[in-house]
């Protein structure tokens, strides 16, 4: 083959190289940054928006129970409605908005809101009941105020309904998340993270064909720059596989979540039925005769009574989830590698064409 044909696939398989590590540099980051992103959006917002609504949930449930376990007696009371429930009132609130920052679900904040607006009446509702029940002439008012509490939290489209909804949504927001890292324009980006491994895959065997042609037109045993370019490019493909390996991670953090939520419901299941016993009893002191069919549904609707649930045993998801989001290696430092095997590249091309052309200028 002549020089010139010689100088021409140089130059074109150096083109062929530095083409293939653009595409490389752009998907290698693009892959180590959506699982990063991915993983961070899972600690700080997904997360805490699925288990906040439980939180919320739970301590409603909770606050309502103390609440009605004081009126039990159906007597005129000093004590109010005690400290647990505002404790758990307070944490409710408290819940209820980091959930407000951190919810994705499309109809979040419409909901949110309605939910804000019945806690509201609910705890309006609660005070009245406190009110009434501190006279002693006004005690079928407290018991009808608290009724109509209980009605917000726990009647069709009340609070309980709501927050049910809104975490159901939240979860499904997580799990597509999770499973997909999904976007409007790619909506399951996670799975064409295998993409990404195709150009380090190419790039290692050009630079190999690269040695072997330098190896024959020039005499060369080693070529330092081929050789860097090749380490580098080794090292983003082990990046890619890391990222690609965090998927686990993302899984189960998702798997334990779900898990969660699962305990949580059984928990407040249980709470809430508990609850509503101790009202039905209050129910059945001042309602013997003024009760009306709704109470009476109410009382037939009832679930046996389960056990008083023992000590919460929460799971580690919130530190899963900061585990999972720690970066293995930083996008940036995957973005200097690729560069760095393309100046490795061109540095190692220019001194053999360099090389070639000394010879040809000798040669004429």
């Amino acid at each position: 083959m002549s020089r010139a044909g010689t100088r021409v696939r140089l130059t074109r398989l150096r083109a062929a190289l530095l083409a293939v590590t653009t595409l490389m540099l752009v998907l290698s980051f693009w892959a180590v940054s959506l699982v990063q992103d991915t993983a961070e959006v899972a600690r700080d917002r997904a997360t805490v928006a699925v288990l906040g609504t439980a939180d919320v949930r739970t301590a409603l449930v909770a606050a309502d129970r103390a609440a009605v376990t004081t009126f039990a007696p159906g007597e005129t009371t000093l004590v109010g409605l005690g400290q647990e429930y505002t404790n758990q009132l307070a944490i409710a609130n408290q819940s209820l908005a980091r959930v407000a920052e951190a919810h994705q679900s499309a109809a979040g904040t419409g909901q949110l809101q309605v939910v804000a607006g019945l806690v509201a009446a609910y705890a309006g509702a609660m005070a009245q009941a406190d009110a009434h029940y501190r006279q002693a002439d006004s005690l079928a008012l407290g018991t009808a105020d608290l009724w109509y509490a209980s009605r917000l939290l726990h009647g069709p489209g009340g609070v309980l309904d709501q927050l049910s909804d809104l975490e159901d949504a939240e979860l499904a927001v997580l799990d597509a998340q999770l499973r997909d890292g999904g976007s409007e324009v790619l909506p399951e980006q996670l799975r064409l993270l295998p993409v990404a491994l195709i150009p380090p895959a190419v790039l290692l065997v050009l630079i190999v064909f690269a040695h072997l042609a330098f190896r024959r037109w020039f005499r060369r045993r080693l070529v330092p720059g081929l050789l860097v370019a090749a380490l580098l490019t080794v090292g983003v493909g082990v990046a890619v596989v890391g990222a690609m390996s965090r998927q686990g991670r993302l899984d189960a953090v998702r798997a334990e979540v779900h898990a969660e939520v699962t305990d949580r419901g059984l928990r407040i299941t249980d709470e809430d039925v508990l609850g509503q016993r101790a009202l039905e009893s209050l129910l059945a002191k001042r309602c013997v005769d003024l009760c009306g069919a709704s109470v009476a549904a109410f009382r037939n609707s009832l679930p046996p009574t389960p056990p008083e649930p023992g000590p919460a045993s929460p799971r580690p998801v919130a530190a899963m989830a900061r585990d999972a989001a720690e970066p293995w290696i930083p996008e940036w430092l995957v973005a200097v590698a690729v560069v760095l095997a393309g100046g490795s590249l061109v540095v190692g091309f220019r001194a053999r064409i360099e090389e070639y052309r000394y010879r040809e200028t000798e040669a004429v």
